[in-house]
């Protein structure tokens, strides 16, 4: 398979102008669901003996109730922390006994889980993962612990790192009006500390039930025992009910802002900036605005990177696109924003910043992309697809976010083509509709030593 996919991404790289856009390879799956609603999605790939088990549960920072921060990020602490029959410390133990490798993240929509093992452990990790959905322990003293894990997480990737409020906090509260959208996946020091066994226990039994779960299992496997096995594992699991859908509903923006930040652990001055507004996924928008932040924003050869970093030298780093830097475009789900982020010398002005930044814009809003230079944002987008798709785990993922984001993992298949499709038109209105002046949040962030 991979030798296979290497071909095809170096065809991509080399085709010649004009010629006909190549498909990814298809990624074959099949799926059902069982009769508690838990949906599966099969791929076979026998050409190593390994298989990747992913699991995506509908539940991210979106989904919490004032009061109830971080719960979401918790619970991803606290999958790891035992099970009825799996002892804290032994689900990780089990796994690598078997040279097995898992993790897991928390996202605004979403929280993803994974484990990769050899085939034959496969029925391990069924059974690992069976035991922590339908009976986690969840008791006072692992609650304390991961919450203190958890509040030590935010202290290094928030509190304590440059830039980590801005990116993490400010840009999310301040661009966004609704608390649903706004408040950050990490949750709050106050919140954690307030938590109540009772409020935890029951976030769990809230959305951790088999119909809010998908489970996609990629590799060597045999899907007839594969299926057999997962029922045997989650078909006794009882669906449990589920709160109100939080209303994530925003209001339309109220007018340019500019929020002024100080970062006593930064170095240098810092420039970001959201449009509130972005297109809901699968529209001509969505696609285009995803390309657009590619143009902007991804690698040397980007609009922002030439004209701040090497022409007008105002700049030293910079990142940006769609759903930044609330999530990747990839992980992306409406409501969003469009942002980006500057890290820039210290004797230049934010105004300055400003003024290059806005110019881009304005240009792409009026003229829209070069024939040639949307060429090579398509080329890198589809190098950069087609080496996702080379591993178990890749095409995994792809086909759970196709599955809850898109609501059909076929669209797996077909998300390429559509994005390969865009025209510098579509990307010039997409530009001039969506990045107004009106819809924009800008953060001036000084760096500490410059009080």
């Amino acid at each position: 398979m991979r030798v296979f996919l290497l071909a095809v991404l170096a065809a991509a790289l080399t085709a010649p102008a004009g010629a006909a856009e190549p498909a990814a390879p298809r990624v074959d799956f099949s799926s059902f669901t069982l009769q508690n609603g838990l949906r599966v999605i099969l791929s076979r790939d026998a050409s190593v003996p390994v298989v990747a088990m992913t699991m995506i549960v509908d539940v991210g920072g979106r989904h919490e109730a004032r009061g109830l921060s971080g719960f979401a990020h918790l619970f991803e602490h606290m999958m790891f922390e035992g099970s009825k029959h799996v002892p804290k410390g032994g689900f990780d133990k089990v796994l690598e006994t078997y040279g097995g490798d898992n993790n897991a993240s928390t996202h605004e929509d979403f929280t993803y889980y994974y484990e990769e093992v050899p085939s034959n452990a496969l029925p391990i990790a069924l059974w690992l993962d069976a035991d922590r959905i339908g009976a986690l322990s969840v008791m006072h003293e692992s609650v304390k612990n991961q919450i203190e894990v958890v509040k030590e997480e935010k202290r290094m990737r928030v509190d304590n790192e440059p830039y980590g409020s801005m990116l993490y906090v400010e840009m999310a509260s301040h661009t966004f009006s609704n608390w649903q959208n706004s408040h950050p996946t990490i949750g709050s020091f106050a919140d954690l500390d307030a938590a109540s066994l009772k409020d935890v226990r029951a976030f769990f039994e809230a959305y951790y039930s088999p119909d809010n779960i998908i489970v996609a299992i990629v590799g060597d496997i045999d899907p007839d025992a594969t299926k057999a096995l997962v029922s045997s594992y989650f078909g006794s699991m009882p669906v449990k009910p589920r709160p109100k859908a939080a209303d994530v509903a925003e209001p339309a923006p109220a007018g340019e802002r500019t929020i002024r930040l100080v970062d006593a652990h930064a170095k240098l001055p810092a420039l970001g900036f959201t449009w509130k507004g972005a297109p809901e996924r699968g529209t001509e928008d969505y696609y285009a605005m995803v390309l657009l932040g590619k143009a902007l924003f991804s690698g040397k050869s980007a609009r922002l990177y030439q004209k701040l970093i090497k022409e007008s030298q105002v700049a030293v780093s910079l990142d940006g696109g769609l759903g930044f830097p609330m999530s990747d475009a990839d992980e992306y789900k409406a409501p969003g924003a469009f942002g980006g982020f500057v890290v820039h010398k210290r004797e230049k002005t934010a105004a300055e910043l400003k003024a290059l930044v806005e110019g881009e814009i304005a240009a792409v809003a009026a003229s829209g992309l070069t024939p040639a230079e949307l060429e090579r944002v398509k080329t890198k987008f589809r190098s950069d697809w087609l080496r996702g798709q080379e591993t178990r785990l890749g095409r995994a993922q792809r086909l759970l976010y196709a599955a809850l984001l898109d609501g059909d993992p076929e669209a797996a298949n077909r998300e390429l083509s559509r994005f390969l499709a865009v025209t510098p038109e579509q990307i010039r209105r997409a530009a001039a509709a969506r990045l107004a002046p009106a819809a924009s949040t800008w953060f001036e962030l000084a760096a500490g030593e410059a009080k």
